[in-house]
């Protein structure tokens, strides 16, 4: 539950963070490699100058909103721990509410290098690098596995100890990852205050918009989440259990999301490399593959868990009721899986294109009929854990349909899918 409320919390700062860091880097990096920072009365040295200034001016403005994003968290965790915990479903005398709360408060020691440290690989990503945050995380990833059982079981931190180990892994890889981005790119955040504005105001600008879209990603989850804790600590349970297992396995599938989010953003704000035509097949060709990757790996991935349904649920618990409650949604959370593996390329590229006023429309769009569903069963009873996971497969769904239209549409940014069919149409001619 802990987690749960965390994971509900952190997503509403920082996916704008990462979002439009991707995308904002990627499309400054775009500019400068396609020379649309170009000035007859200026060398070609003083031009590169130029586009490494605006670089590094996108990426200290990153760094800089999510440090003071990463204290805010800390600030709300820290003294909103009780409050949050209470407001997933927990009271005060549920024998969980201690255990989460406690561990709410110790992760909040590590939200500044965890936005710092999930800002830094979206930086990368922008700049078309994914080996060295991947390096990073790895080392991330190998202490945590060490400090977690050593805080949880041989100090006996219980669950704030697991809380304690992330943290200091994270602020422990945190600072080699940064050095590597300075040599990449210079971090000057005191140096160019006065230049920072600018790109502040874009970032807070498309931030704003991917915030609202997040709180209805955020209310959405909450809500589900707090409906299956209303069934009991099994159904709370066999759902985060669930909830886990089935938004883990298409972690493969963000990182198409991302992909084709960087190539978008970067041939979109290229106007002198290709001419329109090549320019709309490029970006027609990244789109349809990222579908296809995203719709293959899900599918593939929800198959191969459904088959192997009862040895994985004796991984990950030894409680019978658990696993029996586990078993009856597996379906529903499957064909959840499904959805979430095509909208993961499907948001990626509508971010890609910088379209956040629809993305944030989108989002709310999906929010309204999955809650609405919810409602509606309501009025009927208790709402079942098969019934949230039907909601949220409405949730993901609606993401996917609504994404397709917009960029089909080809209208705003994506008039640029228009030189495809003037290719097609002389083609045909």
């Amino acid at each position: 539950m802990a987690i749960s409320a965390q994971y509900a919390v952190s997503k509403l700062y920082n996916d704008p963070l990462l979002r439009t860091s991707i995308s904002l880097v990627a499309s400054t990096d775009g500019q400068a490699r396609g020379g649309e920072i170009d000035d007859k009365n200026i060398d070609a040295k003083s031009q590169a100058i130029n586009n490494e200034k605006k670089l590094s001016i996108a990426v200290s403005s990153a760094l800089l909103l999510a440090f003071c994003v990463g204290v805010i968290q800390l600030f709300v965790y820290s003294l909103l721990a009780s409050s949050i915990t209470r407001g997933m479903g927990l009271s005060f005398q549920n024998p969980m509410y201690q255990s989460a709360v406690s561990y709410l408060r110790v992760r909040a020691l590590g939200t500044p290098a965890a936005t710092l440290w999930l800002v830094s690989n979206g930086i990368f990503r922008g700049l078309g690098d994914t080996r060295t945050p991947l390096i990073y995380s790895l080392i991330f990833t190998a202490l945590n596995a060490i400090l977690d059982p050593l805080f949880i079981f041989t100090f006996g931190f219980g669950a704030s100890g697991a809380a304690a180990g992330t943290a200091l892994a994270q602020y422990a890889a945190l600072i080699p990852l940064m050095m590597a981005l300075n040599r990449k790119v210079k971090i000057d955040i005191f140096g160019q205050l006065s230049e920072l504005k600018s790109s502040l105001k874009a970032y807070l600008k498309a931030g704003g918009l991917v915030l609202f879209r997040t709180l209805a990603k955020v209310l959405a989850y909450s809500i589900c989440a707090r409906k299956a804790a209303g069934l009991g600590s099994v159904a709370a349970a066999a759902y985060n259990l669930t909830f886990q297992l089935g938004f883990a396995t298409t972690q493969i599938c963000e990182a198409v999301a991302v992909a084709v989010q960087t190539l978008l953003a970067r041939e979109l704000a290229d106007n002198k490399t290709h001419s329109p035509a090549i320019k709309a097949k490029l970006v027609r060709h990244l789109i349809n593959t990222s579908l296809f990757i995203g719709g293959t790996v899900a599918t593939c991935l929800s198959l191969t868990t459904f088959l192997q349904r009862d040895s994985i649920l004796r991984g990950l618990t030894n409680n019978i009721a658990i696993r029996e409650a586990s078993v009856v949604i597996f379906p529903a959370v499957l064909l959840t899986q499904v959805f979430k593996g095509l909208a993961y390329p499907v948001n990626g590229i509508i971010m890609g294109g910088l379209d956040w006023t629809f993305s944030m429309i989108a989002m709310w769009g999906a929010n309204i009929i999955s809650l609405g569903m919810i409602g509606f069963w309501s009025l009927g009873g208790t709402v079942t854990l098969e019934q949230i996971w039907l909601a949220l497969a409405a949730f993901m769904a609606t993401q996917v349909v609504t994404g397709i239209i917009r960029y089909e549409s080809k209208t705003g940014i994506w008039k640029v899918l228009k030189g495809d069919d003037k290719q097609s149409a002389a083609a045909l001619q």
